[in-house]
């Protein structure tokens, strides 16, 4: 049994952080703001916004068979790579989901052998754990950062006073983001100032939006100051006058 006393964790070290905004207004260019060496793991196709950047290694994921693949992938990574980087990025957990759910599609068929086209039941449940696992077995990795993104989606909220609303979440699958958000140190959500065109992202939750800050206090971060974490005497900027807007660049 291993030991490990709380006055020797550093909360921001080895950390989970979970990011999420509308497509194309940076995430995949936050990568470039974390110190020290980062491996991508891309999903989607979009860190040609990482080009030119000498601190980080890209390495592209089969969406084609996904569910084997993967696993494979992140065996070799934990195998033969962690002690070259300081930080992991998965990019991103919304397209690995369409993926995944792709190749259950086309393998699904029916009982004279013809092609469904669409996943079965039982896929939406193996789903399910398969995420779960996949992620628990990322974050269990020692001494790298494991920084994930996500689309940003939404979901209907019922209060206690009986009133429904609409809130912003990552964009995963309805029975898994609550689990997924869980295993997480910090859920950011990205906005774009109306005025400024700052990008930063928000840490402090609202009935609005899910997020969550077990790192330090601060509500609110530039993008390039995401990954500096500080303690209770930290000082952090106004939150944008506007929650979010898709970005005019094509950063993603």
């Amino acid at each position: 049994m291993e030991i490990v006393k709380a006055a020797d964790i550093s909360k921001g070290k080895d950390f989970s952080a979970l990011i999420y905004a509308q497509p194309g207004t940076g995430k995949t260019t936050t990568a470039k703001y974390l110190p020290g060496k980062t491996l991508v793991i891309d999903v989607d196709r979009t860190t040609n916004v990482l080009a030119g950047l000498d601190n980080i290694d890209i390495v592209y994921l089969n969406t084609i068979h996904p569910a084997l693949k993967t696993k494979e992938l992140l065996k070799d990574i934990h195998d033969n790579y962690l002690d070259k980087y300081d930080n992991v990025f998965f990019d991103n957990l919304s397209e690995f989901e369409q993926s995944w759910f792709g190749e259950k599609a086309n393998e699904s068929k029916t009982k004279t052998g013809k092609d469904m086209g669409t996943p079965q039941q039982g896929d939406y449940n193996q789903y399910t754990y398969y995420l779960h696992d996949m992620i628990q077995y990322i974050n269990s990795w020692k001494n790298i950062n494991k920084i994930y993104t996500a689309w940003e989606g939404d979901r209907e909220i019922i209060s206690p006073e009986g009133q429904s609303f609409t809130q912003l979440i990552p964009d995963i699958r309805e029975k898994s983001v609550n689990k997924i958000m869980g295993l997480m140190n910090v859920v950011a959500r990205l906005v774009i100032n109306g005025e400024t065109k700052k990008r930063g992202y928000l840490l402090s939750p609202t009935p609005a939006y899910y997020v969550k800050n077990q790192i330090d206090n601060r509500s609110f971060a530039l993008q390039g100051d995401l990954f500096k974490w500080g303690d209770s005497d930290v000082q952090t900027p106004p939150v944008p006058n506007e929650t979010g807007q898709p970005g005019e660049t094509k950063a993603k």
